[in-house]
Order: structure tokens, then C-alpha cells, then sequence
């Protein structure tokens, strides 16, 4: 039972990974500015993952949201605010720079999960973190403003909300989180349009963000979040850093944003931990579950 839930939270995650690798570019093409689109990705997003859920669980939805409490509330804000920082952190530095900050994710995992879920982290997760942290000094530190530029500062903050955001969803994961995602979609729009945010599009922006607010984002989001119920969170922050090493090169070929060696070479080096932490996983699972029984 383990093994396949594990399994099964390794696929879903894996192809929420998949979805998201073209979120970046997205929004390098929307020419709006970065809180104009962060309004409008976050209310389609909302909208569309309301919808689903209006779907699929009808008359039962007011219940499910109750179910929530706290933590939803908790966990809809990092939602809202995580959506809204990676855009500003996309805006003002080159993706690259912001993914693999990203990738930093499983360290903020890991803090999380031993102080407050009091859950040991697996010996893989943790020899794997100081060999991401090089990969994302070596990639990120000799770019222009240096580590502390504010587009790696806002990346950070996402990268630490993220973490604290998984680490919610693994510890309540008889609960369905998806609704977090919507609810924070919705509080991230509300809040921007009240600050004033102007909300004027052209027209080929508008089609940008509706195929990202309505498929992307809300295909992506779900699968990770439903998958994040079934892997611990340093593991599921591990495979995101899938999105840290494809998503500039997808940059790269649709915009023509450059990467730096430094940022190849970083990357390489992250991209390697995660294959290995993955390929060391899956055969610590297999020694457990033991041969599978003759037939």
C-alpha cells in the first residue's frame, strides 16, 4: 500500500512538473506589468480551478472548504503570495536565476517537516541539499546585482513559502488542498485589485494569460497538490527542481533568453542531484516492497 501510494504521488507530481516547465516563459511573453499579470493569472486560476471543484463535488464543496480550517486559510495565503512573488521574480530576473532559487525548496522542506511535523527527513533528501545550494551559488551568484538582487530576493520568498505551502499539504494529506490553490488564487486577485492594480490588456496578452490562468496553471497545480498528499515534502520540492533545469531552456528557445555557463553549469549540477536522489529512492522503495510474487 505504501509503495503504491508513493508511486502513484511520484507520477502525479512528475507530471505537474511537466505542465508548469512553459509557466516562465508565459510570463516573459506578457508584456503587461508584473502585478497586471499577477492579478489576472491568479483570478483565472481561481476561477478555473473553481469551476472543477464546483464539478466535482457539488452541493458537498461549503463542507470541503469547512474541513479545511486553519491550515487552509494557512495555506491559501502561501498559495495567493507564492503566485504573486513568482512573477515579480520572473520580471525582474532572468529565469534561470529564479528556478534554481527555487530549487533551494527542499532545504526549506526539510525545516519544516522536523520542526513541525516532527518527521525525520530521509538521509537521501539531506546529503542531496549542499550539492543543490552549490549548484544555485555557482548559476546565480555571478549575474548582475549579485545573490541579493531583487529578483533572487523575491525568489526566495516564494522559494521558502512553497516549501512551508508542501510541507502543509503532506502533513494534512487526508485532506483535499486543491481548494487552497483556488481560494488563494481568488485572495491574491482580490488583494491586488483593491491595491489599485490597473488591469488593461492588449489583446494578445489576454490570450497569453487565458491559456495559462485556464490550462496550465490550474492542470499543473492540481496534479503537484494532489501528489504532495503522497510524497513527503523535501521529495516532492526535490522533484520540482524538474521545472529549475527545463523551464529556462524552453525560455531560451521560445524568447531567446540567454543562459550564462555559470547557469548551465549550476544547473547540470542540480539537475544531476535529482536524478540521483530520485534513482536512490526508488530503489530504497523496491527493497522494501521486496520481489514482486510469481504468477
Amino acid at each position: 500500500m505504501v509503495g503504491s501510494e508513493h508511486r502513484r504521488g511520484l507520477l502525479l507530481t512528475s507530471l505537474g512538473v511537466a505542465a508548469i516547465i512553459p509557466d516562465a516563459t508565459f510570463v516573459r511573453l506578457v508584456d503587461a506589468s508584473s502585478m497586471t499579470n499577477a492579478m489576472w493569472r491568479t483570478g483565472l486560476l481561481g476561477i478555473s480551478l473553481g469551476v472543477f471543484l464546483a464539478a466535482r463535488y457539488r452541493g458537498d464543496l461549503l463542507g470541503v472548504l469547512r474541513s479545511l480550517g486553519g491550515w487552509g486559510v494557512v495555506a491559501s495565503v502561501l498559495s495567493g503570495s507564492g503566485t504573486v512573488l513568482f512573477v515579480v521574480a520572473v520580471d525582474r530576473a532572468p529565469v534561470s536565476n529564479v528556478l534554481l532559487i527555487l530549487a533551494l525548496s527542499p532545504f526549506w522542506a526539510a525545516v519544516w517537516t522536523k520542526a513541525f511535523a516532527g518527521v525525520t527527513v530521509a538521509r537521501r533528501t539531506l546529503l542531496s541539499m549542499p550539492f543543490a545550494l552549490v549548484g544555485v551559488t555557482v548559476a546565480v551568484g555571478g549575474t548582475s546585482g549579485g545573490l541579493l538582487s531583487d529578483g533572487n530576493l523575491f525568489a526566495l520568498c516564494c522559494s521558502i513559502g512553497l516549501s512551508a505551502n508542501l510541507t502543509i499539504i503532506r502533513t494534512n494529506k487526508h485532506l483535499d488542498m486543491v481548494p487552497t490553490t483556488a481560494c488563494g488564487g481568488f485572495l491574491a486577485c482580490l488583494t491586488l485589485a483593491l491595491a489599485g492594480t490597473d488591469a488593461a490588456l492588449s489583446g494578445e496578452d489576454f490570450v497569453l494569460l487565458l491559456v495559462l490562468g485556464l490550462i496550465i496553471l490550474p492542470v499543473a497545480m492540481a496534479l503537484i497538490t494532489l501528489g504532495g498528499r503522497l510524497l513527503p515534502s523535501p521529495e516532492t520540492a526535490l522533484l520540482l527542481l524538474g521545472e529549475t533545469a527545463l523551464s529556462p531552456l524552453f525560455a531560451a528557445w521560445v524568447v531567446g533568453e540567454a543562459i550564462s555557463g555559470r547557469a548551465l553549469v549550476g544547473g547540470c549540477l542540480v539537475l544531476g542531484v535529482l536524478v540521483v536522489h530520485a534513482a536512490i529512492g526508488l530503489k530504497e522503495l523496491s527493497a522494501i516492497e521486496g520481489p514482486l510474487p510469481a504468477r
